[in-house]
């Protein structure tokens, strides 16, 4: 993997990347996939999602796996936000996807977390703007640990914004020097320029880091025909414009986005989807599109093997030897090797666009062409 290539890890803030982990089965084992020296470089912003449904009826007197209520569908959540951050690294919470604060089923979440987080740990807790002072759990947590993260919106972006992030500090008890402003443009990734972001921060040196996030990855792939389709990386493109055009002495923004799923939030829709592919490069996502499961006209998961094949033969493939994401779809490439299933797929796109990010935001450049060129030069490695 990539580790030996990554240049030694310094206080400069703007290096460790943020991406968006709806917490479910592919985004969990992601995390837990990526090579030591990548998940130093990162801060994930854990979202729990309010998903869960009760469980039906079981015939086997077997433990269930699956979590059989919202307290301990919470409970799992939480301590897993805790497994997955090493010591040394960050990670956020947010629990904004449920309720303004963080009440869901008739759980205050966020006392939950006050009870089963410590605050020696680096998971802390993210918050929206608009919700601060709402929670008194959430007080207590953000004051307990003496730092947190504050995410603000588009429509936040404003003359009064540094006024109001004063307000909602002093209402957590954290000073700005311990917080973490996270600047959430979803798709609308040129609404502002960093100028105009540090600007309307007000002494944007003050806070311990200021990232701008981003996502343009469509909400389902219905919009790509079957083939192979690419997708511009918006976010990563103006965020880099931006970077370079930074004046001398201003504060250099981080980079965070949603990896290969959209920034805009909506419930699952229990439906089997096509067998298909993504894969970032250093501009666009890459969507290999097959069609639906159907043993009747015999077709099924095995079209994998052909959009690996497609990919691996692709000057833009990273190398097996990139990351372990990247392992799995060289492999998937052999028929003789099983094809795997959709949480699989995504658990590789994931620990892949977040292995190509960190390559990208620690090259001077930008690109990916070093660190590809070094592990495509790597002998092969057993499938396993």
């Amino acid at each position: 993997m990539i580790d030996p290539l990554l240049s030694p890890r310094t206080s400069d803030d703007w290096r460790t990347y943020t991406p968006v982990l709806r917490a479910k089965a592919s985004e969990w084992k992601a995390l837990a996939r990526l090579s030591p020296g990548v998940r130093q470089r990162i801060t994930p912003v854990l979202e729990f999602v309010p998903d869960w449904k009760e469980p039906g009826a079981s015939t086997t007197t077997r433990k269930r796996r699956a979590p059989q209520s919202p307290e301990e569908y919470a409970q799992r959540f939480i301590e897993s936000c805790v497994t997955v951050t090493p010591n040394g690294t960050r990670s956020f919470v947010y629990f904004g996807l449920t309720s303004p604060d963080g009440a869901w089923h008739g759980i205050d979440l966020w006392h939950e977390f006050d009870a089963r987080v410590s605050p020696a740990t680096g998971v802390l807790a993210l918050a929206d703007i608009a919700s601060a002072g709402l929670s008194p759990a959430l007080t207590r947590v953000t004051s307990a640990h003496g730092t947190c993260g504050l995410r603000v919106g588009i429509a936040d972006v404003n003359g009064a914004l540094a006024s109001r992030i004063r307000q909602a500090l002093q209402s957590l008890g954290v000073t700005p020097t311990r917080a973490h402003v996270i600047l959430d443009v979803k798709d609308e990734t040129s609404a502002f320029s960093h100028d105009q972001l540090r600007l309307a921060l007000g002494v944007v040196e003050d806070f311990a880091s200021v990232t701008v996030l981003g996502g343009v990855f469509p909400k389902d792939l219905s919009k790509y025909r079957e083939g192979i389709a690419t997708e511009p990386r918006k976010e990563w493109l103006t965020w880099r414009s931006e970077h370079c055009v930074t004046p001398n002495g201003a504060r250099l923004l981080s980079f965070g986005d949603y990896t290969v799923q959209c920034a805009h939030y909506e419930p699952s829709i229990p439906v089997a989807g096509t067998v298909s592919l993504r894969y970032t490069t250093d501009q666009d996502f890459l969507v290999f599109r097959g069609v639906k499961s159907n043993s009747v006209k015999g077709v099924g998961h095995d079209q994998i093997h052909g959009h690996c094949r497609l990919l691996v033969a692709r000057k833009d493939f990273d190398g097996a030897f990139f990351s372990e994401g990247d392992q799995r779809m060289q492999c998937w490439t052999d028929p003789t090797d099983g094809p795997g299933n959709a949480e699989q797929w995504r658990t590789a796109a994931i620990v892949h666009h977040i292995t190509h990010v960190v390559a990208q935001v620690d090259d001077p450049t930008g690109v990916s062409i070093t660190a590809r060129a070094w592990a495509r030069a790597q002998p092969d490695t057993p499938c396993v």
